[in-house]
């Protein structure tokens, strides 16, 4: 019976890791049925003490009792609040995929699924580009093949990170170097995601500091201003998209909001209002798209459903506690990384910023795809660690530490 659900275990744990960066359909089957295994595989002692343990888990199911909490004052119906909690189930599933990572064996594999899926995505995104074949949604002029293209383009640079971690120290590095050139190539001469480019950057600067701290971001921030230059001269995506993002500033500080960017700094603006007017609690779950909606209509301007700006649409509607609780939440994936071995401490450090410069230009955890991925690879980095009393134990991936 034991071999029985370990295989289970590790069966499920691949399929949803290729299956989140390729199909919601069945991403939305799997994460039940993982559910459902955790629940009949027993040792039930055994979790219920990592439930109540495990620091990631209880900021988590903070968050999302106060989610379910804010029903009692929202401004919207029960059944529109619900679609909107809904919508942010990851935050419980973090709970699921802890739990199902416990062993080293089954995090290696999620990992290896999440890079596979990402390995037949980029192989499909160059053969669309190539032979001017549709693929799934890719077309020649838009390789994004199982997602919208800023899905993919996040993604695809967060799985290259990964890649270029795990392969830094190895004999054959100069493979791991060929798929991060074609991962990083089709980020920026293929695709129109302006997040991508960012996140590319971060975790450029990122690798270095790992590797060798403030010196060598320093000397690397030249290498990259000067490749940054020719890569813009070279790339037409690229150069089309920043200089697209550059006139909407110019004449949005002319007083024209109807441009892509000057729209998202008018959801900022007006999301901050909204915020300061119920600051400790927010207006409840779902209610953003009203109030915003209300707001707009007393000020004469267009509404909108997302301000693009996770820190903002948690904020809003589950206020200054529910953005506290998030923050928390990321501030303690990033404490966590230095009682991991290296490799996945620099690993789960690449998701951190990931999630935390992401979410400032997009609301991924209410996207399904980037949020169930997030949940994902928390339980792949953060999962197996056992606490007692203030003490983290170790586990296959972890040193032993202090909280």
């Amino acid at each position: 019976m034991t071999k029985f659900f370990n295989t289970t275990r590790h069966t499920l744990a691949i399929l949803i890791g290729i299956s989140i960066p390729t199909s919601v359909v069945l991403t939305n089957i799997l994460c039940p049925l993982a559910l459902l295994f955790i629940l009949v595989e027993g040792r039930y002692k055994q979790k219920f003490n990592t439930l109540r343990q495990h620091p990631l888990i209880i900021l988590a199911l903070l968050l999302f009792a106060v989610m379910l909490f804010s029903f009692f004052y929202t401004s919207v119906s029960f059944s529109e609040a619900w679609l909107m909690v809904d919508k942010y189930r990851e935050f419980l599933y973090i709970s699921l995929f802890i739990l199902l990572f416990q062993d080293n064996i089954t995090r290696k594999w999620g990992l290896y699924a999440f890079l596979g899926a990402m390995g037949i995505t980029l192989f499909l995104s160059y053969l669309v580009a190539i032979t001017g074949y549709p693929i799934a949604k890719g077309i020649p002029e838009n390789p994004a093949i199982f997602k919208n293209y800023i899905t993919q383009s996040v993604l695809m640079v967060l799985a290259a990170y990964f890649v270029m971690v795990l392969g830094w120290e190895k004999k054959g590095k100069w493979l791991y170097g060929i798929i991060v050139l074609l991962a990083i190539y089709n980020v920026i001469f293929m695709s129109e995601g302006r997040t991508g480019y960012l996140l590319l950057l971060c975790l450029i600067f990122l690798f270095v500091y790992q590797n060798y701290h403030f010196r060598g971001v320093m000397v690397s921030s030249i290498l990259v201003a000067i490749l940054s230059v020719l890569v813009y001269q070279y790339s037409g995506i690229l150069q089309k998209r920043i200089d697209k993002m550059t006139d909407n500033i110019e004449v949005y500080q002319q007083g024209d909001t109807n441009t892509s960017v000057g729209k998202r700094l008018e959801f900022y603006k007006n999301s901050l209002i909204l915020i300061a007017q119920n600051p400790l609690l927010g207006t409840g779950s779902g209610s953003f798209a009203f109030e915003y909606k209300r707001l707009a209509e007393s000020k004469g301007i267009s509404s909108s459903t997302n301000p693009h700006n996770e820190y903002l649409m948690i904020a809003v509607q589950w206020g200054l506690l529910g953005a506290g609780l998030f923050i928390a939440l990321l501030y303690q994936m990033w404490r966590m990384t230095s009682h991991l071995k290296i490799q996945k401490q620099w690993m789960a450090q690449g998701l951190v910023i990931t999630i935390v410069v992401g979410c400032l230009v997009n609301s991924l955890w209410l996207d399904n795809t980037e949020g169930h991925i997030f949940a994902y690879l928390i339980g792949v980095f953060y999962g197996g660690m056992t606490f007692k009393s203030s003490i983290n134990v170790r586990n296959e991936d972890s040193i032993k530490y202090e909280s």
